[in-house]
């Protein structure tokens, strides 16, 4: 079961120049059946939740954007910016860089 803690951001951030801001999905930290993963074996997820998007009449051209707050998203493995905000790690990412959207 992935766990992800999500809690309003006390500072206003908008991304601009359709950017993405992304919170990681935290890796599972035991299995299913209950037996705990080791820190050094847990795998850096490839997964995140949308926390903010740039305007969509931002800048030169209008744009729609494809995803919007509280999508979960495929990220590439690697890419994007970590940025630190209230003593947090997000990921700031251009929206062509996301792979796709997570649904149920």
């Amino acid at each position: 079961m992935l766990r992800l803690t999500r809690r309003a951001l006390s500072v206003k951030f908008t991304p601009l120049n359709k950017q993405v801001l992304l919170e990681r999905i935290n890796p599972a930290t035991e299995t299913k059946s209950g037996i705990l993963i080791p820190q050094k074996a847990q795998q850096k997820t490839n997964e995140g939740v949308v926390v903010a998007v740039a305007n969509a009449t931002e800048g030169k051209e209008a744009w729609t954007p494809s995803v919007k707050n509280g999508d979960r998203v495929l990220l590439r493995e690697w890419g994007g910016q970590t940025v630190k905000l209230e003593d947090k790690e997000y990921v700031l990412m251009r929206e062509d860089d996301l792979l796709g959207v997570l649904s149920d």
